[in-house]
């Protein structure tokens, strides 16, 4: 997985054209869901990245109607999605940090289910992102193993980590 740092956008005005990068920020935000369960959280594990996308864009129209939803569309990126952590990569443009940050708070439910988005970290590179991302879903899934005492569950929380360490060691740094 490579992801593209910046793009180029080329702005002309009559028959000079000048080229323009791209920023981005990149919010860390934690999926929080609310309910009662057995288990104590009711996590959708089907959650696509275009289902959370879709949410983002609502939530923006909601907040900033129109103009502001015409802002960010197509411009906003899933970059990584952990249901099992209830994590989210979210690449935003720097132009827009602020609005976009105030729309994720505005959202209130995910596929039907009660849920609000906290942005825990705001970062400038991808890089710095992943690096907090990666020690967050450590720490998350290691408390997770601890709490659990169910044999079965145990075994299937084992096996989760040890995908995630592998999604690591696959993340450039």
């Amino acid at each position: 997985m490579s992801p593209t740092l910046t793009t180029t956008h080329y702005y002309c005005i009559g028959h000079y054209c000048t080229m323009v990068r791209q920023k981005y920020r990149y919010f860390l935000c934690e999926l929080c869901y609310h309910g009662n369960s057995s288990s104590g959280h009711t996590r959708d594990l089907n959650l696509a990245p275009s289902d959370l996308l879709q949410v983002i864009y609502g939530a923006v129209h909601t907040c900033y109607g129109e103009i502001g939803l015409g802002r960010v569309l197509n411009r906003i990126k899933i970059v990584y999605l952990a249901v099992m952590t209830g994590t989210a990569l979210v690449r935003v443009p720097a132009d827009t940090e602020r609005s976009c940050r105030t729309a994720l708070n505005h959202v209130t439910s995910l596929r039907g289910k009660s849920c609000s988005m906290h942005v825990v970290h705001v970062s400038g590179t991808i890089r710095s992102a992943q690096k907090i991302l990666v020690s967050r879903n450590i720490t998350k899934l290691h408390r997770e193993l601890l709490s659990v005492e169910e044999q079965a569950e145990r075994e299937r929380l084992r096996t989760v980590l040890k995908q995630v360490l592998q999604e690591i060691e696959g993340l450039c740094f």
